[in-house]
């Protein structure tokens, strides 16, 4: 019933899908891997570790690129860090309706991308993610609501109390093990505390990581 009140965001994110064929993505390499190719040097070079086959290459940003990017999460979460925890609900809530309903393409392309099976996917990424944002929804209000803290006797005229309020914009650097739950997962808790996201995710994870920012 709870879906049924959110927005479904599945017309506007296409996920590729995933044939198990490494060989039409590109061929098998027989040769070391190298990540940047001197013929493209703005390009990072994606390969399965399950069958070393290219399966595509995403952007190398450079360090204005990245600039620019984290200036624009900046100036969104001016805007952001002021919405109600029940807009914040909203949001998580969109995201893991979409989550449920696309469980198998994105435990596919976790799968190639960082050689895992799709069974190590569902626990590790999807399940994972998905109690993440049912953790948030429940009591992620009641543990940024204002903490009052007891005062000496000297100061029994004064209150006081530990008020969490949002930073700006994190930085995360996401390790390679789990894309998709290691890159979502702190987006879940940045936005739900109201600061703004700027993830870094790793180079050998890089091709689903781009697939997986559009859900974000």
């Amino acid at each position: 019933a709870l879906f049924q009140r959110v927005p479904d965001i599945s017309g506007s994110i296409n996920l590729p899908k995933v044939d198990g064929n490494d060989e039409k993505q590109g061929g098998t390499v027989n040769k070391p891997l190298s990540l940047i190719d001197p013929a493209s040097p703005s390009l990072v070079q994606c390969y399965s570790p399950s069958s070393l086959s290219k399966i595509g290459t995403v952007p190398n940003l450079s360090a204005k690129e990245v600039s620019d990017m984290a200036l624009r999460s900046k100036n969104a979460q001016q805007v952001w860090k002021s919405t109600t925890f029940a807009q914040r609900r909203r949001v998580l809530r969109t995201l893991q309706k979409y989550v449920v309903s696309h469980v198998d393409e994105i435990c596919q392309l976790c799968a190639k991308d960082s050689g895992k099976t799709q069974v190590d996917a569902l626990l590790g990424e999807i399940l994972t993610t998905c109690e993440k944002i049912r953790t948030l929804l429940h009591h992620g209000e009641t543990w940024l609501e204002r903490s009052p803290r007891e005062v000496n006797p000297m100061m029994m005229h004064k209150t006081a109390y530990v008020e969490y309020v949002p930073l700006g914009v994190l930085g995360i650097i996401a390790p390679w093990n789990y894309p998709f739950h290691n890159m979502l997962n702190h987006v879940l808790s940045g936005i739900f505390s109201g600061n703004g996201v700027v993830t870094k995710c790793s180079e050998h994870t890089s091709w689903s990581s781009m697939y997986f920012h559009n859900i974000c």
